[in-house]
């Protein structure tokens, strides 16, 4: 079995065509694989070395977890079991083929597209705590990204869909509309389908919760519809969730610049600050977790902040360049 006939069984593989023979047969044909043709077949190179094929680092790094996982003792791909052997010495193979096989980067409508050698070539968009960024992708939708946050998008959409990835971070979307090419945005917890409408993603590594709020049109999310003034935050700790009714103009402050507050505990204020004001805190009391603030600010210095929370809950600060201790 040459390169092109694997390359045809696992795509019937993908689709579900293969029976147990047919299975047998192709785990036999990859442990015949000389390291040569594996890199042929598996083109990791072309993927992950080459600037002009980037692949998000968030999709390698899950396909190398799923790797690690499944490799007690034998690798086991996609519920094909196939030996350490056929891999060699190089996990990043088994890693890639684990992306190629499962990876909706790459695999389109449920079927591998293996003759086709490009990639689409994806952006990386970092900003650090203490700045805001903007970007319109090339649907001519806008993100507008919060501090803290990495946005991952393709320089050029697909026919079917439309795709980007907030790894980390807070993003409000304003979603061109185009009825033939929903648009998707996927974060470690939540998958957010639209038309077109304008919505906020907030799900930071640091925070126990994702939160969705949606300020025009409609969403799907989670087998619920989402519509203007609705929002919902899950909870990474349990997998449960919450919808509620939102205040649109509060959910969208940060974009200008406005912090708003509403019976909200410290630890969120401080969460908010910390990606604001690029700070850093540590609390000596957590008694003072507890306490609830209710305010506006527009446009004040960290300084001008700490000064009111304190006024309004009577707890002593310090401030060491970028460090803040509350006590």
């Amino acid at each position: 079995m040459n390169i092109s006939d694997i390359r045809h069984r696992l795509a019937d593989y993908q689709a579900g065509k293969l029976d147990a023979a047919g299975k047998q047969e192709l785990q036999q044909a990859l442990e015949g694989l000389s390291e040569q043709e594996l890199s042929e077949l598996f083109p990791v190179d072309a993927f992950v070395n080459n600037t002009a094929h980037q692949l998000p680092e968030a999709e390698i790094d899950a396909a190398l977890a799923r790797f690690r996982y499944n490799r007690q003792p034998a690798v086991k791909l996609a519920s094909l079991k196939v030996k350490p052997v056929l891999l060699k010495n190089v996990s990043r193979y088994a890693a890639i083929f684990v992306l190629l096989l499962g990876s909706s980067f790459l695999i389109r409508k449920g079927v591998l597209n293996w003759e086709q050698k490009a990639a689409r070539r994806f952006r990386t968009m970092r900003i650090a705590d203490g700045n805001h960024g903007s970007i319109t992708l090339s649907d001519g939708s806008r993100v507008t990204i919060n501090g803290g946050s990495i946005l991952y998008f393709p320089e050029e959409f697909e026919d079917s869909a439309r795709i980007v990835y907030v790894e980390e971070g807070e993003a409000y979307f304003e979603i061109a509309r185009d009825a033939k090419r929903p648009f998707y945005v996927r974060s470690p917890q939540l998958n957010v389908k639209v038309l077109g409408t304008s919505f906020t993603v907030r799900d930071y590594k640091d925070e126990h919760t994702a939160i969705v709020n949606v300020n025009s049109g409609k969403i799907g999310l989670k087998g619920l519809v989402l519509s203007a003034g609705m929002g919902l935050t899950a909870d990474k700790r349990n997998g449960t969730f919450i919808k509620e009714q939102i205040d649109t103009a509060n959910t969208t402050a940060w974009i200008r610049g406005e912090l708003i507050f509403q019976d909200a505990g410290l630890q969120q204020v401080l969460q908010v600050l910390q990606h604001k004001y690029a700070v850093h805190f540590e609390v000596k009391d957590a008694t003072l977790l507890k306490r609830k603030y209710t305010a506006t600010f527009r446009n004040n210095t960290i300084e001008n902040v700490m000064q009111q929370l304190k006024l309004m809950s009577s707890f002593q600060y310090t401030i060491t360049d970028n460090q803040i201790v509350i006590r």
